[in-house]
């Protein structure tokens, strides 16, 4: 199965029954085989186990209208003829069942939307990496899992003024390196968990890739962090990781964690990590001095 957003979108209606495990055996395998190459489908897919898990627990708290069960005995116990209480009763049960069925899908709804649910998900893969990792990762998954992309790229004028000019030489390093298939979509800088982030978002339908730099914390250092050398460049270390369908690279400059993050195979995730670093290192040594 292609990982578009012509297959994705297809697969949004199955994934409910996948997860109930209804579809027939084929269909199961092919959704699994999917969603082990687009990160968007699986991140899909944990919300909505989380959503199950939760109405479950919503659906068990909800107790029926009192008057509910007083009218059905009252109706069944007083009359006792053939039929006549399904017609009083029906009408009753039906508006008790529209009002908790309309409950329940509020908060549904709440529930696959909430900040709380993606923020649940994050940790969830955070924590499978060490610390230093997890701050890239972290970064990618809640900028741009989560997100709603334009059909079109922006246009390099947008994203450079999106991006701030002091970080502006980012967008043609990346352009100029750009995997095949992929758009740069968003450059801008934000915040997570209270941190300053620059980040690079690029898409290729369903699939997701991010240069990610964040600005250190007092003490912070990859050589010190326990995670492990995977190679060097010119002098400069560099680091991987990975967790479920995830790949991360990384390296660091003295004031800066620079990450490529992305559901590419790790030797091509590393690959644009070591293309892209020089020109990384410059527009930073500018603003480190």
């Amino acid at each position: 199965m292609r990982s578009d957003q012509t297959i994705c979108g297809k697969l949004l209606p199955e994934l409910d029954a996948y997860l109930s495990r209804t579809l027939p055996a084929p269909a199961l395998q092919q959704i699994t085989d999917h969603l082990a190459a687009c990160p968007g489908c699986s991140a899909e897919v944990e919300l909505r186990r989380g959503v199950r898990t939760r109405l479950r627990a919503a659906v068990d708290s909800v107790a029926p209208p009192l008057f509910l069960e007083t009218r059905i005995r009252a109706s069944v116990g007083a009359t006792r003829q053939k039929r006549s209480w399904f017609a009083y009763l029906a009408p009753v049960a039906a508006v008790a069942v529209l009002f908790l069925g309309v409950g329940i899908a509020y908060q549904v709804g709440l529930l696959r939307y909430t900040a709380e649910s993606r923020e649940a998900y994050a940790q969830s893969v955070t924590s499978r990496v060490p610390v230093l990792l997890a701050v890239g990762l972290g970064d990618h998954i809640h900028c741009s899992l989560f997100r709603k992309y334009a059909n079109n790229a922006p246009k390099v004028e947008q994203l450079t003024q999106d991006l701030g000019s002091q970080y502006a030489g980012l967008i043609p390093v990346m352009n100029e390196n750009i995997p095949p298939g992929y758009s740069l979509m968003m450059a801008h800088q934000c915040r997570y968990h209270g941190r300053g982030f620059v980040h690079l978002s690029l898409k290729n339908g369903g699939k997701l890739l991010s240069l990610v730099i964040a600005k250190k914390s007092e003490g912070e250092s990859l050589s010190s962090s326990g995670v492990p050398q995977a190679l060097s460049q010119a002098g400069v270390p560099f680091y991987t990781g990975n967790t479920q369908r995830f790949e991360i690279a990384t390296f660091e400059t003295k004031d800066h964690l620079v990450y490529i993050v992305s559901s590419m195979p790790q030797d091509q995730n590393t690959r644009l990590m070591l293309a892209v670093a020089p020109g990384i290192r410059n527009v930073l040594a500018h603003l480190e001095g």
